[in-house]
Protein backbone atom coordinates (compact mmCIF):
# COMPACT_ATOMS: atom_id res chain seq x y z
CA UNK A 1 0.00 0.00 0.00
CA UNK A 2 1.38 3.83 -0.69
CA UNK A 3 0.96 4.66 2.86
CA UNK A 4 2.56 8.30 2.24
CA UNK A 5 -0.39 9.05 -0.46
CA UNK A 6 -2.94 8.34 2.14
CA UNK A 7 -1.24 10.14 4.57
CA UNK A 8 -0.56 13.11 2.09
CA UNK A 9 -4.10 13.23 1.73
CA UNK A 10 -5.28 12.86 5.32
CA UNK A 11 -2.84 15.86 6.20
CA UNK A 12 -4.63 18.19 3.87
CA UNK A 13 -7.83 17.16 5.09
CA UNK A 14 -6.70 17.37 8.74
CA UNK A 15 -5.71 21.30 8.20
CA UNK A 16 -9.14 21.99 7.18
CA UNK A 17 -9.82 20.22 10.81
CA UNK A 18 -7.37 22.95 11.82
CA UNK A 19 -9.82 25.65 10.94
CA UNK A 20 -12.48 23.86 12.24
CA UNK A 21 -10.84 23.92 15.75
CA UNK A 22 -10.10 27.23 15.21
CA UNK A 23 -13.50 28.48 14.89
CA UNK A 24 -14.32 26.77 18.02
CA UNK A 25 -11.50 28.13 20.17
CA UNK A 26 -11.66 31.82 19.16
CA UNK A 27 -14.54 33.46 21.65
CA UNK A 28 -12.51 32.03 24.38
CA UNK A 29 -9.48 34.25 23.51
CA UNK A 30 -11.21 36.84 22.20
CA UNK A 31 -14.57 37.65 24.38
CA UNK A 32 -12.62 39.34 27.44
CA UNK A 33 -11.11 41.85 25.02
CA UNK A 34 -14.47 42.81 22.76
CA UNK A 35 -16.05 42.75 26.78
CA UNK A 36 -13.39 45.66 27.74
CA UNK A 37 -15.54 48.80 28.12
CA UNK A 38 -12.06 50.58 27.74
CA UNK A 39 -11.28 49.63 24.46
CA UNK A 40 -11.12 51.92 21.82
CA UNK A 41 -12.39 48.69 19.53
CA UNK A 42 -15.54 47.49 19.48
CA UNK A 43 -16.93 46.73 22.93
CA UNK A 44 -20.15 43.65 23.17
CA UNK A 45 -22.84 43.60 25.01
CA UNK A 46 -23.96 40.56 27.60
CA UNK A 47 -26.19 39.25 25.07
CA UNK A 48 -23.86 40.17 21.78
CA UNK A 49 -21.01 38.08 23.24
CA UNK A 50 -23.28 35.42 24.35
CA UNK A 51 -24.33 34.73 20.31
CA UNK A 52 -20.71 35.13 19.61
CA UNK A 53 -19.76 31.53 20.96
CA UNK A 54 -22.81 30.20 19.87
CA UNK A 55 -24.13 31.42 16.38
CA UNK A 56 -21.88 29.32 15.26
CA UNK A 57 -23.87 26.68 15.90
CA UNK A 58 -26.99 27.97 13.95
CA UNK A 59 -24.68 28.56 11.49
CA UNK A 60 -23.55 25.00 11.50
CA UNK A 61 -27.04 23.57 11.70
CA UNK A 62 -27.72 25.21 8.01
CA UNK A 63 -24.67 24.08 6.87
CA UNK A 64 -25.27 20.54 7.59
CA UNK A 65 -28.71 20.32 6.49
CA UNK A 66 -27.29 21.40 3.04
CA UNK A 67 -24.24 19.81 2.98
CA UNK A 68 -25.75 16.54 1.35
CA UNK A 69 -26.20 18.28 -2.02
CA UNK A 70 -23.02 19.16 -2.77
CA UNK A 71 -21.31 16.09 -1.20
CA UNK A 72 -23.30 14.05 -3.61
CA UNK A 73 -23.40 16.09 -6.30
CA UNK A 74 -19.54 17.14 -6.61
CA UNK A 75 -17.91 15.15 -3.71
CA UNK A 76 -15.94 15.63 -0.79
CA UNK A 77 -13.42 17.55 -2.06
CA UNK A 78 -14.65 19.96 -3.97
CA UNK A 79 -17.42 20.69 -1.22
CA UNK A 80 -13.85 21.22 0.98
CA UNK A 81 -12.63 23.37 -2.27
CA UNK A 82 -15.85 25.24 -1.66
CA UNK A 83 -16.04 25.78 2.74
CA UNK A 84 -12.07 26.93 2.71
CA UNK A 85 -12.62 30.19 0.62
CA UNK A 86 -15.91 30.90 2.50
CA UNK A 87 -13.83 30.68 5.67
CA UNK A 88 -11.39 32.41 4.68
CA UNK A 89 -13.74 35.32 3.64
CA UNK A 90 -15.46 35.31 7.35
CA UNK A 91 -11.67 35.37 9.20
CA UNK A 92 -11.20 38.48 6.82
CA UNK A 93 -14.44 39.81 7.92
CA UNK A 94 -13.96 39.59 11.44
CA UNK A 95 -10.57 41.27 10.71
CA UNK A 96 -12.13 44.09 9.00
CA UNK A 97 -15.63 44.59 10.67
CA UNK A 98 -16.91 48.06 11.54
CA UNK A 99 -19.87 47.03 13.88
CA UNK A 100 -20.36 43.87 16.50
CA UNK A 101 -23.39 42.76 14.07
CA UNK A 102 -21.38 41.93 10.96
CA UNK A 103 -18.92 40.25 13.47
CA UNK A 104 -21.79 37.89 14.72
CA UNK A 105 -22.73 37.20 10.85
CA UNK A 106 -19.35 36.51 10.25
CA UNK A 107 -19.37 34.15 12.69
CA UNK A 108 -22.75 32.47 11.66
CA UNK A 109 -21.25 32.32 8.55
CA UNK A 110 -18.09 30.42 9.79
CA UNK A 111 -20.23 28.12 11.38
CA UNK A 112 -21.96 27.34 8.10
CA UNK A 113 -18.05 26.63 6.42
CA UNK A 114 -17.30 24.79 9.64
CA UNK A 115 -20.25 22.23 8.48
CA UNK A 116 -19.10 21.93 4.99
CA UNK A 117 -15.56 21.54 6.33
CA UNK A 118 -16.17 18.68 9.60
CA UNK A 119 -19.37 17.20 7.14
CA UNK A 120 -16.42 16.46 3.73
CA UNK A 121 -13.13 16.58 5.81
CA UNK A 122 -13.89 13.52 7.52
CA UNK A 123 -15.92 11.54 4.84
CA UNK A 124 -13.12 11.98 2.58
CA UNK A 125 -10.37 10.29 4.58
CA UNK A 126 -12.45 7.77 5.81
CA UNK A 127 -13.28 6.79 2.57
CA UNK A 128 -9.48 7.07 1.16
CA UNK A 129 -8.07 5.05 3.90
CA UNK A 130 -7.52 1.19 4.24
CA UNK A 131 -9.28 -0.28 6.66
CA UNK A 132 -6.26 -1.45 8.52
CA UNK A 133 -4.75 2.21 9.65
CA UNK A 134 -8.00 3.63 8.83
CA UNK A 135 -8.42 4.64 12.70
CA UNK A 136 -5.09 6.26 12.94
CA UNK A 137 -5.71 8.62 10.18
CA UNK A 138 -9.43 9.43 11.54
CA UNK A 139 -7.77 10.24 15.07
CA UNK A 140 -5.53 12.37 12.91
CA UNK A 141 -7.97 14.15 12.29
CA UNK A 142 -9.09 15.33 16.27
CA UNK A 143 -5.80 15.91 16.66
CA UNK A 144 -4.97 18.20 13.90
CA UNK A 145 -8.87 20.01 15.14
CA UNK A 146 -7.11 20.42 18.96
CA UNK A 147 -3.97 22.02 17.74
CA UNK A 148 -5.82 24.42 15.45
CA UNK A 149 -7.50 25.45 19.49
CA UNK A 150 -4.06 25.57 20.97
CA UNK A 151 -2.99 27.85 17.87
CA UNK A 152 -5.88 30.14 18.98
CA UNK A 153 -5.07 29.77 22.60
CA UNK A 154 -0.96 30.54 22.12
CA UNK A 155 -2.13 33.56 19.65
CA UNK A 156 -4.49 34.55 22.38
CA UNK A 157 -2.61 35.14 24.93
CA UNK A 158 0.44 37.33 23.15
CA UNK A 159 0.00 41.02 22.35
CA UNK A 160 -1.98 40.52 19.46
CA UNK A 161 -5.45 42.10 19.29
CA UNK A 162 -8.79 39.99 18.45
CA UNK A 163 -8.46 41.09 14.47
CA UNK A 164 -5.01 40.01 14.08
CA UNK A 165 -5.77 36.67 15.43
CA UNK A 166 -8.59 36.24 13.33
CA UNK A 167 -5.82 37.36 9.89
CA UNK A 168 -3.06 35.26 11.24
CA UNK A 169 -5.64 32.35 11.65
CA UNK A 170 -6.84 33.10 7.74
CA UNK A 171 -3.61 32.80 6.03
CA UNK A 172 -2.38 29.88 8.37
CA UNK A 173 -5.76 27.78 8.05
CA UNK A 174 -7.21 28.11 4.94
CA UNK A 175 -4.86 28.97 1.92
CA UNK A 176 -2.71 25.78 2.30
CA UNK A 177 -5.26 23.29 2.50
CA UNK A 178 -7.30 24.73 -0.57
CA UNK A 179 -3.85 24.18 -2.61
CA UNK A 180 -3.04 21.06 -1.28
CA UNK A 181 -6.60 19.27 -2.50
CA UNK A 182 -5.90 20.62 -6.00
CA UNK A 183 -3.10 18.15 -5.71
CA UNK A 184 -5.62 15.45 -4.98
CA UNK A 185 -7.81 12.86 -6.47
CA UNK A 186 -11.44 12.41 -5.46
CA UNK A 187 -12.75 9.80 -3.09
CA UNK A 188 -12.46 6.52 -5.25
CA UNK A 189 -16.31 5.48 -3.51
CA UNK A 190 -17.58 8.63 -4.42
CA UNK A 191 -16.05 8.53 -8.00
CA UNK A 192 -17.92 5.06 -8.15
CA UNK A 193 -21.28 6.30 -7.12
CA UNK A 194 -21.12 8.97 -10.08
CA UNK A 195 -19.87 5.21 -12.05
CA UNK A 196 -16.74 6.76 -13.25
CA UNK A 197 -15.02 3.57 -12.20
CA UNK A 198 -11.66 4.76 -14.60
CA UNK A 199 -11.56 7.39 -12.06
CA UNK A 200 -11.98 5.53 -9.22
CA UNK A 201 -9.32 2.77 -10.43
CA UNK A 202 -6.80 5.78 -10.72
CA UNK A 203 -7.81 7.46 -7.40
CA UNK A 204 -7.21 4.04 -5.93
CA UNK A 205 -4.02 3.49 -7.45
CA UNK A 206 -2.85 6.85 -6.42
CA UNK A 207 -3.68 6.23 -2.66
CA UNK A 208 -2.60 2.92 -2.22
CA UNK A 209 0.25 2.74 -5.29
CA UNK A 210 0.76 0.74 -8.04
CA UNK A 211 1.41 -2.62 -6.79
CA UNK A 212 -1.53 -2.87 -5.09
CA UNK A 213 -4.58 -5.00 -6.34
CA UNK A 214 -6.96 -1.83 -7.33
CA UNK A 215 -8.85 -4.20 -8.91
CA UNK A 216 -10.15 -6.63 -6.03
CA UNK A 217 -10.85 -3.59 -3.65
CA UNK A 218 -12.52 -1.31 -6.37
CA UNK A 219 -15.10 -4.78 -7.72
CA UNK A 220 -15.87 -4.81 -3.80
CA UNK A 221 -17.28 -1.28 -3.62
CA UNK A 222 -19.22 -2.02 -6.97
CA UNK A 223 -20.33 -4.64 -5.35
CA UNK A 224 -21.45 -3.56 -2.14
CA UNK A 225 -22.98 -0.48 -4.22
CA UNK A 226 -25.07 -3.25 -6.44
CA UNK A 227 -26.41 -4.68 -2.87
CA UNK A 228 -27.22 -1.12 -2.01
CA UNK A 229 -29.78 -0.87 -4.41
CA UNK A 230 -27.58 0.57 -7.17
CA UNK A 231 -25.63 3.66 -7.45
CA UNK A 232 -27.31 6.27 -5.73
CA UNK A 233 -26.47 9.44 -7.60
CA UNK A 234 -28.44 12.28 -6.16
CA UNK A 235 -29.70 13.35 -2.86
CA UNK A 236 -33.58 12.27 -3.11
CA UNK A 237 -32.31 8.53 -4.22
CA UNK A 238 -30.29 8.37 -1.20
CA UNK A 239 -32.75 9.59 1.22
CA UNK A 240 -35.13 7.48 0.17
CA UNK A 241 -32.78 4.17 1.00
CA UNK A 242 -32.56 5.76 4.24
CA UNK A 243 -35.76 4.02 4.64
CA UNK A 244 -34.29 0.52 4.70
CA UNK A 245 -34.24 -1.12 8.59
CA UNK A 246 -30.60 -1.93 8.16
CA UNK A 247 -29.58 1.96 7.12
CA UNK A 248 -32.35 3.44 9.22
CA UNK A 249 -31.64 1.95 12.33
CA UNK A 250 -27.97 3.76 13.11
CA UNK A 251 -29.36 6.87 11.16
CA UNK A 252 -31.60 7.17 14.83
CA UNK A 253 -28.92 5.13 17.12
CA UNK A 254 -26.14 7.63 15.95
CA UNK A 255 -28.19 10.71 15.74
CA UNK A 256 -29.51 10.55 18.90
CA UNK A 257 -25.19 9.48 20.33
CA UNK A 258 -24.27 12.37 18.25
CA UNK A 259 -26.74 14.78 20.08
CA UNK A 260 -26.61 13.34 23.71
CA UNK A 261 -22.47 12.67 23.41
CA UNK A 262 -22.53 16.98 24.12
CA UNK A 263 -24.71 16.75 27.51
CA UNK A 264 -21.26 14.94 29.19
CA UNK A 265 -19.48 17.78 28.53
CA UNK A 266 -18.22 17.85 25.75
CA UNK A 267 -18.40 21.07 24.30
CA UNK A 268 -18.93 22.60 27.42
CA UNK A 269 -16.01 22.06 28.79
CA UNK A 270 -13.71 23.76 26.68
CA UNK A 271 -15.83 26.67 26.11
CA UNK A 272 -16.59 27.29 29.70
CA UNK A 273 -12.76 26.22 31.24
CA UNK A 274 -11.84 29.63 31.74
CA UNK A 275 -15.32 30.14 34.05
CA UNK A 276 -14.70 27.06 35.47
CA UNK A 277 -11.34 27.63 36.93
CA UNK A 278 -12.38 31.10 37.77
CA UNK A 279 -15.23 28.98 39.78
CA UNK A 280 -12.82 26.77 41.73
CA UNK A 281 -10.96 29.87 43.25
CA UNK A 282 -7.24 28.52 42.80
CA UNK A 283 -4.67 30.33 42.33
CA UNK A 284 -3.40 29.36 38.72
CA UNK A 285 -3.99 31.59 36.26
CA UNK A 286 -7.13 30.04 34.40
CA UNK A 287 -5.51 31.02 30.68
CA UNK A 288 -2.76 29.20 31.53
CA UNK A 289 -5.43 26.24 32.95
CA UNK A 290 -7.12 26.30 29.54
CA UNK A 291 -3.62 26.17 27.76
CA UNK A 292 -2.59 22.91 29.59
CA UNK A 293 -6.25 21.33 29.18
CA UNK A 294 -5.74 21.77 25.40
CA UNK A 295 -2.21 20.07 25.30
CA UNK A 296 -3.44 17.30 27.19
CA UNK A 297 -6.52 16.67 24.60
CA UNK A 298 -3.50 17.08 21.99
CA UNK A 299 -1.44 14.47 23.83
CA UNK A 300 -4.66 12.02 24.54
CA UNK A 301 -5.57 12.13 20.53
CA UNK A 302 -1.97 11.89 20.05
CA UNK A 303 -1.94 8.26 22.10
CA UNK A 304 -5.44 7.54 20.55
CA UNK A 305 -4.16 7.48 17.53
CA UNK A 306 -1.64 4.39 18.17
CA UNK A 307 -4.24 2.24 19.93
CA UNK A 308 -7.63 2.60 17.89
CA UNK A 309 -6.47 0.33 15.39
CA UNK A 310 -5.37 -2.21 18.19
CA UNK A 311 -8.54 -2.23 20.53
CA UNK A 312 -12.07 -2.85 19.43
CA UNK A 313 -13.59 0.00 19.40
CA UNK A 314 -16.52 -0.85 21.54
CA UNK A 315 -14.52 -1.48 24.96
CA UNK A 316 -12.77 1.28 23.85
CA UNK A 317 -15.37 3.56 23.95
CA UNK A 318 -16.99 2.15 27.05
CA UNK A 319 -13.46 2.64 29.08
CA UNK A 320 -13.11 5.67 28.02
CA UNK A 321 -16.79 7.05 28.95
CA UNK A 322 -16.33 5.14 32.26
CA UNK A 323 -13.14 7.38 33.05
CA UNK A 324 -15.01 10.91 31.92
CA UNK A 325 -17.73 9.67 34.27
CA UNK A 326 -15.49 9.34 36.84
CA UNK A 327 -13.40 12.36 36.31
CA UNK A 328 -16.69 14.42 36.33
CA UNK A 329 -18.12 13.16 39.58
CA UNK A 330 -15.08 13.98 41.24
CA UNK A 331 -14.86 17.73 39.76
CA UNK A 332 -18.76 18.00 40.85
CA UNK A 333 -17.51 16.43 44.29
CA UNK A 334 -15.00 19.22 44.60
CA UNK A 335 -17.49 22.19 43.46
CA UNK A 336 -19.82 20.40 46.25
CA UNK A 337 -17.70 20.61 49.28
CA UNK A 338 -16.68 24.14 48.20
CA UNK A 339 -20.41 24.92 49.19
CA UNK A 340 -20.49 22.98 52.30
CA UNK A 341 -17.81 23.68 54.36
CA UNK A 342 -14.40 23.54 51.95
CA UNK A 343 -12.77 20.51 53.58
CA UNK A 344 -10.59 19.91 50.69
CA UNK A 345 -10.11 23.27 49.04
CA UNK A 346 -6.82 22.94 49.66
CA UNK A 347 -6.11 20.42 46.65
CA UNK A 348 -6.13 22.98 44.23
CA UNK A 349 -4.72 20.85 42.15
CA UNK A 350 -7.96 19.08 41.33
CA UNK A 351 -10.24 21.00 39.48
CA UNK A 352 -7.31 21.07 36.61
CA UNK A 353 -6.41 17.31 37.42
CA UNK A 354 -10.38 16.31 36.73
CA UNK A 355 -10.36 18.36 33.60
CA UNK A 356 -7.53 17.34 31.77
CA UNK A 357 -7.90 13.76 32.77
CA UNK A 358 -10.89 14.74 30.74
CA UNK A 359 -9.52 15.90 28.05
CA UNK A 360 -6.71 13.26 27.31
CA UNK A 361 -9.63 10.58 27.70
CA UNK A 362 -12.21 11.68 24.67
CA UNK A 363 -14.54 10.22 22.91
CA UNK A 364 -14.49 12.04 20.34
CA UNK A 365 -11.98 9.84 17.93
CA UNK A 366 -14.47 6.85 18.50
CA UNK A 367 -17.43 9.05 17.33
CA UNK A 368 -16.19 10.17 14.43
CA UNK A 369 -15.22 7.04 13.00
CA UNK A 370 -18.66 5.66 13.61
CA UNK A 371 -20.15 8.68 11.88
CA UNK A 372 -18.72 7.38 8.95
CA UNK A 373 -17.91 3.66 8.95
CA UNK A 374 -21.74 2.64 10.16
CA UNK A 375 -23.13 3.48 6.60
CA UNK A 376 -23.01 2.43 3.22
CA UNK A 377 -20.87 4.02 0.58
CA UNK A 378 -24.33 4.83 -1.73
CA UNK A 379 -25.64 7.30 0.87
CA UNK A 380 -22.85 7.96 3.39
CA UNK A 381 -22.65 11.87 1.57
CA UNK A 382 -26.30 12.15 2.53
CA UNK A 383 -26.40 10.40 6.10
CA UNK A 384 -23.23 12.37 7.66
CA UNK A 385 -24.69 16.05 7.25
CA UNK A 386 -27.91 14.40 8.31
CA UNK A 387 -25.82 13.62 11.49
CA UNK A 388 -23.74 16.69 11.79
CA UNK A 389 -27.10 18.39 11.85
CA UNK A 390 -27.82 16.81 15.20
CA UNK A 391 -24.07 16.69 16.22
CA UNK A 392 -24.67 21.14 16.47
CA UNK A 393 -28.20 20.98 17.85
CA UNK A 394 -27.21 19.32 20.46
CA UNK A 395 -24.12 21.67 21.02
CA UNK A 396 -26.23 24.99 20.88
CA UNK A 397 -28.65 23.19 23.44
CA UNK A 398 -25.79 22.40 25.91
CA UNK A 399 -23.70 25.81 25.44
CA UNK A 400 -26.87 27.66 26.08
CA UNK A 401 -28.54 25.32 28.87
CA UNK A 402 -25.31 24.76 30.85
CA UNK A 403 -25.09 28.80 32.56
CA UNK A 404 -29.12 27.56 33.86
CA UNK A 405 -28.04 24.32 35.11
CA UNK A 406 -24.92 25.37 36.73
CA UNK A 407 -27.01 28.04 38.57
CA UNK A 408 -30.31 25.91 39.33
CA UNK A 409 -28.07 22.87 40.50
CA UNK A 410 -25.17 24.47 41.01
CA UNK A 411 -21.85 23.46 39.27
CA UNK A 412 -21.76 20.87 41.60
CA UNK A 413 -25.05 19.32 39.98
CA UNK A 414 -23.87 20.23 36.30
CA UNK A 415 -20.74 18.10 36.76
CA UNK A 416 -22.76 15.69 38.25
CA UNK A 417 -25.43 15.47 35.25
CA UNK A 418 -22.03 14.78 32.91
CA UNK A 419 -20.95 11.90 34.68
CA UNK A 420 -24.45 10.62 34.61
CA UNK A 421 -24.80 10.95 30.90
CA UNK A 422 -21.24 9.80 30.06
CA UNK A 423 -22.53 6.59 31.89
CA UNK A 424 -25.95 6.51 29.90
CA UNK A 425 -23.98 6.30 26.58
CA UNK A 426 -21.83 3.62 27.62
CA UNK A 427 -25.26 1.80 27.60
CA UNK A 428 -26.60 2.83 24.72
CA UNK A 429 -23.33 2.23 22.69
CA UNK A 430 -22.87 -1.67 24.55
CA UNK A 431 -26.41 -2.24 23.23
CA UNK A 432 -26.74 -1.02 19.66
CA UNK A 433 -23.65 -0.35 18.05
CA UNK A 434 -21.85 -3.08 16.20
CA UNK A 435 -17.87 -3.85 16.21
CA UNK A 436 -16.36 -2.15 13.30
CA UNK A 437 -12.15 -3.11 13.85
CA UNK A 438 -10.63 -4.06 11.09
CA UNK A 439 -12.73 -4.54 8.71
CA UNK A 440 -13.22 -2.63 5.45
CA UNK A 441 -16.71 -0.15 5.14
CA UNK A 442 -17.78 -2.45 2.38
CA UNK A 443 -17.61 -5.67 4.66
CA UNK A 444 -19.06 -3.40 7.33
CA UNK A 445 -22.06 -3.09 5.48
CA UNK A 446 -22.77 -6.66 5.02
CA UNK A 447 -22.46 -7.21 8.34
CA UNK A 448 -25.21 -4.23 9.14
CA UNK A 449 -27.60 -5.87 6.30
CA UNK A 450 -26.84 -9.75 7.12
CA UNK A 451 -27.91 -8.67 11.41
CA UNK A 452 -30.94 -6.80 10.22
CA UNK A 453 -32.31 -9.86 7.68
CA UNK A 454 -31.72 -12.24 10.99
CA UNK A 455 -33.62 -10.24 13.28
CA UNK A 456 -36.66 -9.79 10.71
Amino acid sequence: MRFESKVLGTGVAAMAQMDIGAIFAYPGVTLPQLLDGTSDDLVFTTAQAALFGSVIYLGAMVGSFLAGLPMVRLGQRVTLLMALPLSFASWMALTLAPSAWLVLTARMVQGFALSLMASSSNTYVAEIAHSSIRGRLVAGMELSRQVGSLLIFCLGVSSLTWRQVALTTALVNTVLPFVGLLLLPNSPRWLATRNRHEDARRALTFFRGHNYDTDKELEAISSQLQKSSGKQTNVLQQVKQLRQPAILRYVVVMSFVLFFIHFNGTSVLPAYVVIIMNTAQVQMSSYVAAIAVCLTKIAGTFCFGFVIDRINRKPLFMAISLVNAVSMAVLGGYFFDQAHGGHFQHLEWLPLLCLTTYAFFSVSPIISLLRTELFPTAVRSTVVPILYTTFFIGAFLALQTYPYIAVGLGPYGAFWVFAGCSLILIVIVLLTIPETRGKTLEQITEMQQNATRSSQ
